[in-house]
């Protein structure tokens, strides 16, 4: 790769554009072309030294001076012989205001004064920068190499790019998510002097995918460039390792249950295992838990909210993963959920199918949370009266109180409460007769005539009970104060209950 006008002017910062074309297309030309040497102009002819194309010419106040009137003569040379620019002294105001910038060749300023020492300074830091790349290059080779030879694929071809050249390397998928991303600048990085810009190089990769190196300050453009191609080539091979060595069949279930399980520990290797399944880490998802049906069908009433990927079975609960098409808190997501519910609880093909949806979980780090409360909801369908078979842990429509008792579920204060709010009812009721009758009782707003009908018992059979279970648990259960507290503690008594058994 050679190196380009605009990249001596980050280079060099004694240097700046001089030329400034209306068209952007010609700006873009003159900054793009490629340089050789920088050579300074004689004082006396000729006045140009040899050119073989792409020298960057010095032209210092005594040259500009000593030659005159001919000074566009002299640009016209330099031009018709391939030079990439013409620098001039920035002090050099009757030069600045006459040379012609209607030419190709772009034409630079220089703070200070032209010399033999600048012609030396600036190919030194050529030098230095061709040499940097050439070891990047070559460093970069063997790395590919021992990735290749070790079957590695995108996170860790990013990854190794990155540490190499100090760069932010991202991939993203056609959708725009990220697979793999490494060296991301941070906010320490924004000063006065070198904030970031939005610099980014970009590169379509096979497979939809697409390399992103960037935002980038100015001086790591110039090896941004310089890789750019190549870490594209490589994301190529990497992508199709990844896809090669990706597990199919009864191997894929069984790391999708994995994931859900959590068995890979911390987060870094939620995610590698992620990706190894060729899932995005950093997407947004829902567990459901199913009973009944099979595969097509389950497949089929998830269709609305994204893919669907089987997390194998156990004790007649089928657990899968949906990767959403949509964003968290957005009404469509909802809308798609709804409709999910709605689709099982009316489509005849289902049966009697029960469904149990997560919260929406942001990343795979999330996912082993959402395969709890998939289950804890579907946990809740079989062993407590439950109005729907289709339910998410999102909805109080569907989970109402359990939702907000859940995460007490496994504190000594939830079980204090309990303790406190029911007195011995838990422990003498074996049958849980008495706790069903206090339901009924409480769901039907003390209405003594509609809970006897609800439960299908006589009027003084019902009062019967409540006499015996105010005995029980120590207060009034006519008390309307009474009841909030009495329903959240049966409520919270089933969970344990259901979430005991379940084990």
């Amino acid at each position: 790769m050679e190196i380009t006008l605009a990249d001596l002017l980050v280079l060099e910062p004694r240097l700046t554009a001089g030329d400034v074309s209306r068209d952007p297309a010609v700006s873009d030309g003159r900054r793009n072309a490629e340089i050789s040497w920088v050579v300074s102009a004689r004082t006396t002819p000729p006045h140009l030294p040899p050119l073989r194309g792409g020298e960057v010419l010095l032209v210092s106040s005594r040259v500009t001076a000593a030659v005159g009137a001919e000074l566009p003569a002299l640009v016209r040379e330099a031009q018709v012989r391939d030079v990439s620019a013409v620098v001039f002294e920035q002090t050099d105001v009757e030069t600045r205001t006459t040379y012609p910038i209607s030419l190709d060749t772009g034409v630079l300023l220089w703070s200070g004064e032209l010399t033999t020492d600048t012609e030396t300074g600036i190919n030194r830091l050529l030098t230095e920068c061709r040499g940097n790349l050439y070891r990047i290059g070559s460093e970069f080779e063997r790395q590919m190499t021992d990735l290749a030879a070790n079957k590695s694929g995108i996170t860790s071809l990013v990854q190794v790019a990155s540490d190499l050249a100090h760069l932010p390397v991202v991939v993203v998928d056609a959708q725009g998510r990220r697979l793999a991303i490494a060296g991301q600048a941070s906010p320490d990085h924004r000063d006065a002097d070198h904030a970031l810009t939005e610099i980014r190089l970009e590169r379509d990769v096979p497979g939809g995918l697409r390399l992103i190196l960037g935002p980038l300050l100015p001086e790591q453009s110039v090896t941004a460039r310089f890789l750019v191609d190549r870490i594209a080539t490589a994301a190529a091979d990497a992508a199709r390792r990844d896809d090669a060595a990706r597990p199919r069949g009864a191997r894929r279930t069984e790391m999708v249950g994995a994931i859900l399980e959590g068995r890979y520990g911390n987060a870094a290797e939620q995610r590698a295992a992620a990706l190894a399944l060729g899932l995005d880490p950093d997407a947004l998802y829902f567990v459901a838990v199913s009973t009944g049906g099979n595969d097509s069908t389950l497949a089929k009433a998830l269709a609305p909210l994204g893919s669907v990927h089987p997390g194998g079975e156990e004790n007649g609960r089928r657990q899968v993963l949906i990767i959403t098409n949509g964003r968290a808190g957005s009404e469509s997501l909802a809308s798609q959920v709804n409709e999910v519910k709605r689709r099982l609880e009316t489509g005849s093909e289902y049966g009697t199918a029960t469904l149990a949806l997560s919260a929406p979980a942001h990343g795979v780090a999330r996912l082993p949370a959402a395969a709890r409360e998939a289950a804890f909801v579907a946990t809740l369908q079989a062993e407590t009266p439950f109005p729907r078979r289709a339910a998410s842990f999102e909805s109080i429509d569907d989970v109402g109180a359990f939702r907000l008792l859940y995460p007490l579920r496994n504190s000594h204060e939830l079980r204090e409460f309990i303790s406190e709010a029911l007195g011995t009812l838990e422990g003498r009721d074996q049958r849980g007769t008495l706790r069903a009758t206090l339901r009924a009782f409480l769901e039907s707003g003390g209405s003594q005539v509609d809970a006897s009908n609800r439960l299908g018992i006589h009027r003084n059979t019902l009062a019967y009970r409540l006499r015996r279970i105010g005995e029980l648990i120590g207060r009034d259960v006519a008390d309307p104060g009474s009841w909030l507290t009495l329903h959240l503690a049966l409520r919270a008594s089933e969970m344990l209950d259901a979430i005991s058994d379940d084990r």
